[in-house]
């Protein structure tokens, strides 16, 4: 009889065998009636003795009629481990078995391996491919259940790309694999090349999951989505609003929170559209540019609250800066709440008043106008001289005695003074103001209560300055400046600076052209600081704000400039074709073709009129017909369906994964028990 080496050496065909299955295969081909031992001696191999053993033991039981458990139990707990059940087993049972066959532990183990392997080879020879899903089953439940510690657990929870779910399916199944293989086998060497096998192929099947999911989903979706689109175009559209709502990343209640509070500070045009942010404004804008009621609903809403931007933006200013009056408004309240102040103020001080001297005041203007000593008083030569020269007069003919008298002279110098300031004739004013100082100082040293009254006076007048203060500052200041100014100011003169400084921004806002967004001008950062600093409001202001922005971005982003879009929109409603006509003249049949399918393609994927014109309604609803509860029973439920859909798919995905790493051992043949060894 040739040995096992001769016998290779004249069959090299035989090379992918080991020396132990094609021992086994001669065994019982040529030689069955021998004696495995003897068999194994003549071509130089030892037999198994723990091969040998569990057989002998397997078939004592079975003569006996002992259940062996080699069924289906055994192969859906072999699954379920990942084939590690045999492993366990033996390592459970071989104390026992050492101490039975009077051998050591590592003995034992290795006639309890034997034999619980000798159980699985019988199991998968009695039960088929049936076993073979019952063993794949049990990789499913496996899989299942080590789902929260694989790659998947990584993927985004809404929306996960082909790729991230290809690679994470991948991972998962090699991994698995890989577990599957290492437990099938009894040498380190053996269970590492089973393990690298069985990655390989988990990796390749479970990679190639989401592909054929995604495959199999392209096909059945459209004609799904169209037969549900028109059974019950509200409840479609309700769950693409859902869908939508999912990929903003925000709850629902947060989105009805932000309509509602929209509402309650003075917009309530913010819609569902805006607070859901690019999702809701790219959804508007497939309703807006495709024919229906959807259309034309979304239009005139979107540029009647256009429309209407200007005049919230105006308020949202007024309020957050507290001046509800114009600039000139401001200046004439605050002039003449002077002029009545100023009456009773100086009224009070003129029964105590004595003579006033007049002289330092008269020689500040001789000084101005050429009528000083040796100086002959001509005609007004100019127009400093044309406004010094009456006042001079009258202070000269004047009753000193007579106080009421000086201080209309005095009051009328300084309106003067103020006058030429306002209209830009800063030299008249400083010159003028030089002598309403002198005369100032004369009359408070006539009267005890003059220089109180007049401090008051001078404070009120210094408010109706911040006003054109304000004014300037809001039109050409820096932040630098513009800030310290104000704080510098008295509380009446900050209130009459903050009517000047918004009195330009309402002014700009309201005379804007339709279309333009009024809210830019306010998204700067020396805005931002000032208004921090000056408008008692911001915090609301800024919100609103922030609103119209977002609001006209909605806008912009629905409807956009371009009119291609409203005129293919335009033809579709008419059931015209442009592109068709020219196409089929030119005789493009392909292109032709690829138009008509294009044209059909919204009814088969349900995006029909009718569901456009509910997805518009539920985008734009607003503070007036939307809350927390309502909108929630609206699409929360249909996002609770949609994500455990996610879930229970995610889920399957995994139970996939497991299923794949188990099909390479769950469907081989039965394994011989190796008789021999080297």
């Amino acid at each position: 009889m040739p040995t096992i080496a001769e016998v290779r050496s004249q069959y090299p065909q035989y090379s992918d065998m080991s020396d132990t299955e094609l021992a086994g295969a001669l065994h019982d081909k040529f030689y069955s009636d021998m004696p495995a031992d003897q068999f194994a001696e003549k071509i130089g191999l030892k037999p198994d003795k723990y091969a040998q053993a569990a057989i002998d033991e397997q078939a004592d039981l079975k003569a006996k009629g002992v259940d062996t458990g080699a069924g289906y139990t055994r192969r859906l707990a072999h699954g379920a481990t990942l084939g590690a059940d045999s492993t366990v087993l033996a390592g459970v049972t071989a104390p026992i078995e050492a101490i039975k066959r009077g051998v050591g532990l590592g003995e034992g183990y290795n006639y309890a391996k034997a034999r619980e392997d000798q159980i699985m080879n019988d199991a998968r020879a009695n039960t088929g491919a049936l076993g073979g899903a019952t063993e794949m089953l049990g990789g499913g439940v496996a899989g299942g259940a080590l789902a929260p510690f694989g790659a998947t657990r990584f993927l985004s929870s809404t929306a996960p790309s082909l790729l991230g779910r290809t690679a994470a399916f991948g991972a998962d199944s090699a991994a698995l694999g890989g577990i599957a293989g290492f437990n099938e086998g009894n040498g380190l060497s053996e269970r590492l090349g089973n393990a690298g096998q069985g990655a390989i192929v988990g990796g390749l099947v479970g990679g190639a999951l989401p592909a054929a999911g995604a495959i199999a989903k392209g096909v059945a979706s459209p004609f799904i989505s169209n037969l549900m689109a028109q059974i019950n175009p509200r409840g479609y559209g309700e769950k693409q609003i859902a869908r939508g709502i999912m990929e903003s990343g925000r709850p629902t209640a947060d989105i009805a929170n932000d309509v509602a509070a929209a509402a309650n500070e003075g917009q309530g045009v913010f819609t569902v559209a805006d607070a859901m942010g690019n999702s809701g404004q790219r959804m508007l804008s497939t309703v807006a540019r495709a024919p229906g009621e959807g259309r034309t609903a979304v239009v005139n809403a979107l540029e009647g609250r256009q429309g209407t931007q200007g005049r919230r933006v105006s308020n949202a200013l007024a309020e957050g800066f507290a001046a509800p009056e114009t600039a000139a408004q401001t200046e004439a309240r605050l002039t003449a709440q002077r002029g009545t102040d100023a009456d009773a103020a100086f009224s009070a001080v003129r029964n105590d008043a004595g003579r006033v001297d007049l002289v330092p005041a008269i020689n500040t203007i001789d000084r101005t106008i050429g009528t000083g000593p040796g100086q002959t008083l001509n005609a007004a030569n100019d127009s400093i001289e044309s406004v010094l020269r009456p006042f001079r007069e009258r202070l000269a003919r004047v009753n000193p005695d007579d106080f009421e008298a000086v201080q209309r002279i005095r009051s009328d110098m300084a309106d003067t003074a103020q006058n030429s300031r306002q209209n830009g004739f800063g030299n008249r004013a400083r010159l003028i103001s030089q002598s309403v100082r002198e005369l100032d100082r004369a009359m408070e040293s006539a009267s005890n209560g003059y220089r109180a009254a007049n401090a008051e006076f001078a404070q009120a007048s210094r408010n109706i300055e911040a006003v054109q203060t304000g004014r300037q500052a809001s039109t050409r200041g820096r932040s630098e400046d513009t800030i310290p100014a104000y704080q510098a100011l008295s509380p009446e003169g900050q209130g009459a600076f903050r009517s000047g400084y918004a009195d330009p921004l309402i002014a700009n806002t309201q005379g804007a052209a339709f279309g333009a967004n009024k809210a830019r001008p306010l998204l700067n950062d020396a805005f931002q600081a000032e208004a921090g600093v000056m408008a008692p409001g911001n915090p609301l202001m800024q919100r609103r704000i922030g609103r119209e922005q977002t609001m006209f971005e909605t806008r912009n982003q629905a409807l956009g400039n371009s009119k291609t879009a409203d005129n293919f929109a335009d033809a579709d409603a008419m059931g015209a074709l442009p592109s068709l006509v020219g196409q089929v003249l030119s005789g493009n049949w392909s292109g032709a073709a690829r138009s008509v399918i294009s044209a059909g393609s919204n009814v088969i994927t349900g995006n029909t009129p009718a569901v456009r014109a509910a997805v518009a309604d539920i985008l734009l609803q607003h503070g007036a017909n939307v809350t927390p509860a309502a909108l929630d029973r609206m699409v929360g439920e249909t996002i609770r369906k949609i994500q455990t859909v996610q879930r229970v798919a995610m889920n399957g995905g995994r139970v996939a994964a497991g299923v794949a790493a188990e099909a390479p051992e769950a469907t081989k043949k039965p394994k011989r028990v190796p008789l021999f060894n080297h």
